[in-house]
Parts: C-alpha cells; structure tokens; sequence
C-alpha cells in the first residue's frame, strides 16, 4: 500500500504510523501551516482522507496505490470498484460525536460519526466528478470486456490487452464501477508465486489453485432453505425490485424435495411461516403473496435478524441453505458478521447484494464466515441469471472437505488455516510464508460429488525472487483478517485486547498496510499557511445511484435538500435516526420490543452550526417511546405499516396507510380459510368483502388490527388501497 501528497514539483512520500500518531503529526503539522495529508481506515472497505493548508487557487494531489486479487468464478474475472459510502443505519444509544458524519456515536457504533459521511441534498452535486481508466494485461487472449454500470470504450492495442475508459470522463461517483471479462478458460491453469528479497529472509508464496470443473450430481440431497429479505428504508424502489424479481424466479424453482422459510426484516423480523415448509403448490403462493406484499421501510436491524435465524432449529437431516438479500448499509457491521461466524452451527451463507453500490465487505465476509459464495445483483443484471447461478452452485458443490498438504516444502503461516467447501467454480488463493529454498510439491485434496480428488502442483521455492513483490502484501493483509476474524465483536465495541492490536499493528508497520489501526501520513515541510485563517470543510458524498432520499431520510428529505449542500450535510448530523424510521412518525418503532426502543428514538435536528464551527452539535433526544407491545403474534403477523398503524400515538398515523372513518382496508392470509376461521375473522371485528382460496380482504377499524393479529392461523395482514380512493385519484 502507498500513499503520496504532490503539490506543484514536490512530491512527499506518507510514512505508515499507528493510528494515534499519525494524526498526532498531521495536527501539528495543521496548526503549524505545513500541508499535510492523512489517510485513516474506517472499516476495510470506509476511508477517510484529510487534508490539512490546501490554499486558495492550489492544485495538491493524493495518490493511494494499494494491491487487490480479482475475482474470478464461473469463467469471468471482475474488478470493481466502490465510488461511494451507502448511508449507514447505526443502531444504540448516542453516546458523542467525535467524527463528521451525520450520524451520533452510540453504544453499539462507537465510530458511527466516522462511517456516516454526510449525503448531499437531493437534487444537488457534491462536486466532484469521476474519471476510470484501466489497463488489462489478461497474459493470456482477451474474450469480452464489459461495464455493467457505465458506458465505456475498448481498446486493443494486442490479443492479450485492453485499454478500458469511461464513455462520460466527468461520471456522478454514485455507483460502483464494475469491470468483466472472460479469457480462453482452457488457457487457465494452476499457478505458485514466490518473492523473497534476500536469502535467509521471509520468503512469500502464492497459489491459485483452479478447482474441477462442476459436475452434476445424480440427485441432489434435500436442503432446508431460508430467505432472508432486507426491506429497511433504503431499499425502497429499485433495490426492493430486484430482490423481489430474483425471488420469485427462486420460488418459482424450488426443489419439492427441500423445505423453505422466508424472513424479512427492517425494525424488527417477521417469518412466513411456523416452521419450515415443504415445497407445495400453496406454500408457494403464500410465499409469493407475501414477497408481492413487501414494503420497504423503517431501520435495518440486521443483527437481530441473524439472530433470529440462527435461534431456528435446524433439521438435523437437512443441510440449511441461508440466502442474505441487503445493500449492506449498517454501522455495526462487524457485530453482524461475528454473529454469523459464531452462531451459523452447519449452515452455509450466501449473502445477495442487491444494488449497485452495496457494502461488498460485508457480503463477501458473511459468505466467507458462512462458508457459502457471496453474489450481486447489479440493478442492471436480471435476476433470473443470478437466481440461476445460486441453484447451481448449491445443487452440486464443486468441491468438499477441502485441505492443502506441502510435502518437501519448509512453509509456514498458511492462509486462510482452514479451507471452506468450494460451491462456486472459482480458484482457491492460498498465502504463506517460506523458511528455507526447496523444491516439493502443493497437493489439494477433497471430494467431488462423494468422489476422492486429488491435484498436484510441483513447487519451487527459491533463496532469491525480486519479483511478484506484492504477495508480500497479500499475505500480510490475509494475516491481518484471520487476527481481526478472532473477535469482530471486539472491533466493533472499540475494546480490541492490547496483545491482539499489537500484533496487527506489527504486520502492519512492517508490510506498510493501512489497518484500523495505523494510517499513512504525509507531511510538507514548507509553511504555506503562515498565520492564516484555517476553515474545516466537510465534503459530502452522493446518495448512491437506485436509493431513494425518502427511503433513507423519511420525512427530513425535504428539510434536507431545502438546505445549502454543506449546511445540509452539518444538519443531517442531527438526526440519529435518519434511516433508521424511514419516514415513519416517532413512537412507532418503539412498540417493536423492549431491546429496540433504543433503536427507535428519533433526535430533533439542531440549529445549523455557523461556518467556522469545527464540528455539528449533538442532537437532543425527545421523551422516550411508548411501552412495548405484549402481542408477538402482532408484531410478526401486521405488516410493518400495520403495525405503525396500530401502535403509533394519536394524530401521528403514518401516510403509507389509507384510513378511512377509523378503518383500513386489508388482505388477510390464513393457512386454512374455512367457515370456522371466517367465523373468527368476523368476531375479531373484520368486516369481510371477499374470500378467495386461503386470503380474506375487507374492512378493520385501526383499533381492532392487534385483536385481528391474534386469531389463530392468521399468517400476514397486509394493507389494500381504498378502491373509492384509487377512483377518485
């Protein structure tokens, strides 16, 4: 990793520092006048980049070099890369506002005002624009070559290369840039690397082991399928879409033999249905009913939904199959993933980003921590091709019980330690380091289909090799994620034992890897802010490309995009639960359950801090919410505008519902709707218009919805529109 400040013909290489010293230095050199430039990690994938005396008319520029594999499956390579930071939900209490993002520190997201930089107003630009040109050296002949995000141009200067550039140099950075192309696979092979500087030293070693190709099995083995569905607020729109779309491909495919359960979650979680169910043609109804019926809004309180999965028994005669449809966008993302690790048990995780900027960190370790393949749905990708692509892979692994041997070969700190089974046709990249030069042999061994399978790869690890410098790096960065992966709870709470952060920053200090825990530094000598007046700018980012403002912001949004773009950015520092209600009225969400009421106290947004304020003010809570609701039936069964509906205070009924003289029209799905269950409709106070196979719709006054909740067999009461409504619009 690198990173170098250049103003006019000066050009001043960042030394790497422990965290606290580097920004030690920089502010010394900030209040002194120097220009200096400092580059922090938030999370793997969230940096912030500070620069301190940038003058009036001066042009400095920053240079960040850093290494990263591609990602290659099923025949096709990928770059990408992410251009903006999604709006983060950050559950808690508020605890401070060290940082500048919009959002509070709070006791669950100690760095919360470090991971939420300000979005700029709807319908304004933060300023800045992106330019992307990439040159491919595929060393072997080029197939394909496409964006599936952005227009581009490709040239060819040979059979082996590409020069690729976006059509439009002055791009909105509000979505990723994603890069594929394919290769002659026969030209793919097996392959070590080695690097070693001097003899006696630290030798690195490299493979990509390609494995078999996929086989289909005779039959596959019955599975237990969860579906877990993000319908937080922003998902609102576009993203919500897509995973509707590839859902009900999925649902439409299910393997009769399996057994499958749908979760979705915003505030709080709901389940389709008691226990898993096998595959019927009217358990697939319900399904898709309930899909159809989806809404997105409210926070994203992703943690309690992996916990509610993992509390489900399991089948103990079934593999669990768990598919994780999210954008990604919270702040404790670090507490997710130390759930899935610690508490997945047999299961196997496969994370669905559905967008086009989604927290790829966290999608790819949930699958990496799960033991499954992290997939992502592009706004622009159909869903049936990724649907597709998950049934086969989990029909017929490629590849289990897989481990690597080194016969004759002196190495040592492998990584990863321990290899998962390998569902997706893609290389397994191993890093180690080498002690003593030799010549032996890397054999992979596992199962195919039940079937013993062996691969053998003759291995030369030499006293001398300068070049392949960066898996030095690679290995280095491998060994910083095992450390981290010992504990994620402790990152995320901040309290990371003293032995542990030591030695990441060790292998830090030594690799000159950017880590949570040290930073690059750059500092000018030269004083060019000689008792001059020093005014901080917080610089915003673009709201990414398919998320709606009012998803995310609710009813600020207008608030919001009415305000200058930076004093706009400032006060959205206030608002603690930005996202996190979705536009929903106050008191809400804080019926949901007793753990959530903190989750759900909404801040009133302070004045706009004058200009020279170095930092927002924090926002003051209001009174705290309702007491909790005793009915869990209502709170799985209501859908969650229902539930708004039901629990908020009087006069603070949310818009997303039609009430009529007191009522609301609904659809109320039963497992069996017989003469008995009407009987029970009616007496729970549902004036019923229509009754058709297993669903009931008519009339309820908004009262009576947690009595209508608690009749038995009840499964999902959605909302309906007025249909006198709809005439008259």
């Amino acid at each position: 990793d690198e990173m170098t400040l250049t103003a006019g013909t000066r050009v001043i290489r960042a030394t790497i520092q422990k965290r606290e010293r580097a920004r030690q230095i920089y502010e010394e050199a900030k209040a002194q006048g120097r220009r200096a430039a400092l580059l922090d990690q938030e999370r793997p994938n969230i940096f912030t980049q500070s620069l301190a005396n940038l003058m009036p008319g001066a042009t400095v520029e920053i240079r960040v070099e850093y290494v990263e594999p591609l990602k290659f499956a099923d025949g096709t390579f990928e770059f990408s890369f992410p251009t903006v930071v999604g709006p983060r939900f950050v559950p808690g209490k508020p605890t401070g506002h060290a940082g500048t993002g919009f959002a509070p520190d709070t006791d669950r997201v100690p760095d919360a005002s470090r991971v939420t930089p300000p979005v700029t107003p709807e319908g304004t630009r933060a300023g800045h624009d992106l330019s992307i040109a990439v040159d491919l050296d595929a060393g072997v002949p080029l197939g394909a070559v496409v964006s599936p995000l952005h227009p581009i141009t490709v040239d060819r200067p040979s059979p082996a290369r590409a020069r690729v550039a976006l059509v439009n140099q002055r791009e909105i950075p509000n979505r990723d840039f994603v890069l594929r192309y394919t290769v002659a696979t026969d030209a793919l092979q097996s392959t070590a690397m080695v690097h070693r500087i001097a003899a006696g030293g630290d030798g690195y070693l490299s493979l990509v082991l390609l494995p078999p190709r996929r086989t289909t099995a005779e039959s596959a083995a019955p599975k237990e399928l969860v579906f877990v569905i993000d319908r937080s607020g922003s998902q609102s729109g576009a993203p919500l879409d897509k995973a509707k779309e590839t859902m009900r491909w999925i649902i439409d495919h299910l393997n009769p033999r399996d057994t499958f359960q749908i979760v979705d979650f915003g505030s709080s979680a709901n389940v389709l249905f008691a226990t898993p169910e096998r595959v019927t043609a009217a358990s697939r109804k319900r399904a898709r009913d309930h899909i159809d019926a989806l809404q997105a809004n409210g926070g994203t309180m992703m943690a309690e939904a992996v916990q509610r999965v993992t509390a489900m028994p399991a089948d103990e005669h079934r593999l669990r199959i768990v598919t994780f449809m999210t954008d990604g966008y919270v702040g404790n993302d670090f507490e997710v993933l130390d759930l899935v690790q610690k508490s997945r048990g047999t299961s196997r995780w496969f994370p669905f980003g559905t967008g086009s900027s989604v927290n790829r960190y966290l999608i790819e370790t949930m699958a990496r921590l799960g033991g499954g393949e992290p997939e992502f749905i592009l706004l622009a990708d159909p869903g049936e091709t990724v649907a597709r692509k998950f049934y086969e892979r989990i029909a017929s692994p490629v590849l289990t019980d897989v481990h690597v041997e080194f016969e004759g070969l002196d190495v040592t700190d492998v990584e990863p330690h321990a290899l998962a089974d390998v569902w997706a046709e893609r290389p397994l990249v191993i890093h180690a380091r080498y002690r003593k030069a030799g010549r032996g042999t890397v054999v992979l061994r596992g199962f195919q289909n039940g079937r013993p399978y062996e691969q053998r790869l003759a291995v030369t690890l030499p006293e001398r090799e300068e070049a392949h410098g960066a898996i030095a790096s690679l290995w280095a960065r491998a060994r910083v994620e095992a450390i981290m992966d010992e504990d994620l709870g402790s990152l995320q709470r901040g309290d990371v034992p003293a032995e542990r952060r030591e030695r990441i920053v060790t292998l830090a200090l030594a690799h000159r890897l950017m880590t949570q825990f040290t930073s690059f530094v750059a500092v000018e000598e030269k004083v060019v802010n000689e008792g001059g007046r020093q005014r901080t700018v917080t610089v915003p980012v673009e709201m990414p490309d398919g998320v709606r403002y009012d998803g995310v912001f609710g009813t600020d949004a207008a608030q919001v995009a009415a305000a200058p773009p930076m004093a706009a950015a400032r006060a959205g520092a206030g608002s603690a639960a930005m996202k996190a209600l979705g536009g929903l009225p106050f008191g809400v969400l804080g019926r949901a359950a007793p753990e959530q009421r903190e989750e759900s106290a909404r801040m009133r947004r302070p004045p706009l801090p004058a200009e020279s304020d170095p930092a927002p003010a924090l926002a003051e809570p209001l009174a705290d919410a309702p007491p909790p609701l005793t009915s869990p039936r209502a709170q799985t069964r209501l859908a969650p505008e229902l539930l708004a509906l039901a629990t908020a205070p009087a006069g603070s009924a949310p818009t997303e519902v039609t009430v009529v003289g007191g009522r609301v029209r609904v659809k109320v799905t039963l497992r069996t709707l017989g003469d008995e269950a009407r009987r029970a409709l009616v007496a729970a106070g549902l004036a019923i218009e229509r009754s058709e196979g297993t669903t009931a719709t008519g009339w309820i006054a908004v009262t009576q919805l947690v009595e209508l909740a608690e009749v038995d067999g009840v499964e999902r009461i959605v909302p309906l529109k007025d249909p006198a409504a709809s005439r008259a619009g």
